[in-house]
């Protein structure tokens, strides 16, 4: 069963981090072949609080094998207590475009390649486009919980 139709990943490097660490971590995430699948990572820079100098990264998957790849990824590599969280998260976590968001603590990711769930912004930004029927978001919320759950057995 097809569970969603996109996903895209960001990260924001900012002055003092590594980009490389960072983007590692990118990948490590999506889960893709890279060169074969022609995919790239997106680097756009920006300006910060402060004129900071910001990087962005920002991977989309957009193919099915793309994203059934980083959802596979995703699901096994996330802890029991992480996807029961997002179980009980999942209102404020879809919105009405059926849109699933998910942050990732930036350095346990890149430095240690473990997922642990935050609430802040120094983190690896997740949003996946949910395959719900009719896409609303009630069934976006029955169709990721029912991901979730079918991944504790």
């Amino acid at each position: 069963m097809k569970i969603a139709h996109s996903a895209s990943i960001r990260v924001f490097c900012g002055e003092g981090e590594s980009e490389g660490e960072l983007t590692n971590g990118l990948k490590w995430l999506a889960a893709v072949d890279f060169e074969k699948e022609k995919a790239r990572i997106n680097r756009q820079t920006a300006l910060g609080f402060g004129d900071r100098k910001i990087v962005v990264l920002e991977v989309s998957l957009a193919k099915d094998r793309q994203v059934k790849a980083f959802l596979d990824n995703l699901i096994q590599r996330l802890p029991e207590t992480q996807k029961q969280l997002l179980v009980r998260q999942l209102d404020s976590r879809v919105d009405d475009d059926a849109n699933f968001f998910v942050r990732f603590e930036k350095e346990t990711l890149a430095k240690h390649r473990e997922l642990l769930l935050t609430d802040g912004g120094n983190c690896y930004h997740v949003k996946i486009k949910v395959a719900a029927f009719p896409a609303t978001r009630k069934k976006a919320i029955e169709t990721v919980k029912d991901f979730l759950s079918d991944a504790f057995s």
